[in-house]
C-alpha cells in the first residue's frame, strides 16, 4: 500500500510521477515507508492531464462515453471515431480493471502477463485496422509507468483492494487545488509549469 502512494500521491497531489517504477528503484525502510531511487525519469504532467485519468476512471465505472471522449481528448487524442475509442477503451478497461471493484485482489487475475500481451497485441491490430493513431507522449509515458507499478505489483503477488486505495487518493480531488500546488512546488525548485 506505502508502494501504491509512493507512487501516485505525487501524481494526483502535485502531476509528478516517476517513470520507471520497478523494484530497483524503491527499498523500504523498517518502518514500512518507501524511499523512491533514480530520478532520470520524472515528468510533470498539466492538471487537465491529472483530472483526465480520473475522468476516464468515472467514465468506465459509469458507462458515460462523453466523459471518456472529453478524457481522451484531454491527453491530446484527436480524431476520436467509435471504432478507435471502442479500441481505447479496451486497453483502458484493462488497466483500470483492478480499480473498478471494491474488494481485495491481485492487481491481475493471472500473473503470466499474458491477459496483458493479449489485449495489447488485440488493441495493436485494431489500432493497425484503423490507419493507426499518434498517442500524446504524456500518455505513452504514464501508460509505460503504469504497466511497470502494475508488474511489481505482481511481482510482489499483493493481494489489496486497490478500489479504497485509488479512492482514499480521489475522493477529494479538485484540478484547480493541484495546479496551485504544483505551481507553489515547481516554483520552490525553479521549474515551469507544463502546457
Amino acid at each position: 500500500m506505502n508502494m501504491f502512494r509512493a507512487w501516485y500521491l505525487p501524481f494526483y497531489g502535485t502531476g509528478v510521477i516517476h517513470g520507471d517504477p520497478h523494484l530497483g528503484n524503491y527499498s523500504v525502510r523498517e518502518d514500512g515507508t518507501v524511499n523512491l531511487l533514480d530520478f532520470g525519469c520524472v515528468r510533470v504532467f498539466a492538471p487537465k492531464f491529472v483530472k483526465g485519468v480520473i475522468d476516464l476512471y468515472h467514465a468506465l465505472e459509469r458507462g458515460e462515453e462523453a466523459l471518456a471522449v472529453s478524457a481522451y481528448e484531454s491527453w491530446g487524442f484527436v480524431n476520436l471515431s467509435r471504432e478507435l475509442l471502442d479500441a481505447l477503451d479496451l486497453w483502458a478497461r484493462f488497466l483500470y480493471a483492478p480499480l473498478l471493484e471494491d474488494k481485495v485482489q491481485p492487481i491481475m487475475e493471472s500473473d503470466s502477463g499474458l491477459t496483458g500481451a493479449r489485449v495489447a497485441h488485440q488493441v495493436h491490430v485494431e489500432l493497425r485496422r484503423l490507419g493507426g493513431v499518434k498517442p500524446p507522449r504524456e500518455f505513452v509515458l504514464m501508460d509505460r509507468a503504469a504497466i511497470g507499478l502494475g508488474s511489481v505489483f505482481t511481482h510482489l503477488k499483493a493481494e489489496i483492494n486497490w478500489y479504497r486505495l485509488f479512492h482514499d487518493l480521489i475522493g477529494d480531488f479538485d484540478a484547480e487545488a493541484l495546479a496551485r500546488r504544483q505551481a507553489r512546488a515547481l516554483e520552490a525548485v525553479g521549474l515551469d509549469a507544463p502546457e
